[in-house]
C-alpha cells in the first residue's frame, strides 16, 4: 500500500523543490513515520553540494520527529 506525501525532493543542480510522491508501506523491518518536523545535517548538505554521491531526484534526511502510523510485520509483538 502507498500514500501520499509532500516532501522537498532535492534535484540537480543543487536545489529543492516541494513535490508531491508515494510512499510505500513498511517492510517487515521498518515502521512508517509521519513526520512533524525535520532537520538537514551536515551529511544532507554534502549531498545537496555535490561532495557525496546520491541518486537523483531523492528525499534527504534523516533526523526526524513524528508519529508511527505504520509497523511493519517483523516489528510487531509476537504472542508468547
Amino acid at each position: 500500500m502507498s500514500r501520499a506525501a509532500r516532501a522537498a525532493v532535492m534535484r540537480p543542480p543543487g536545489s529543492f523543490t516541494i513535490a508531491d510522491i508515494e510512499v510505500d508501506g513498511p517492510r517487515d523491518d521498518e515502521v512508517l513515520v509521519r513526520i512533524e518536523a525535520a532537520g538537514l545535517c551536515h551529511t544532507d548538505l554534502g549531498v545537496l553540494f555535490g561532495g557525496i554521491p546520491f541518486p537523483m531526484p531523492g528525499v534527504l534526511g534523516h533526523e526526524g520527529t513524528g508519529v508511527i502510523e505504520q509497523v511493519g510485520a517483523g516489528n510487531r509483538p509476537r504472542d508468547r
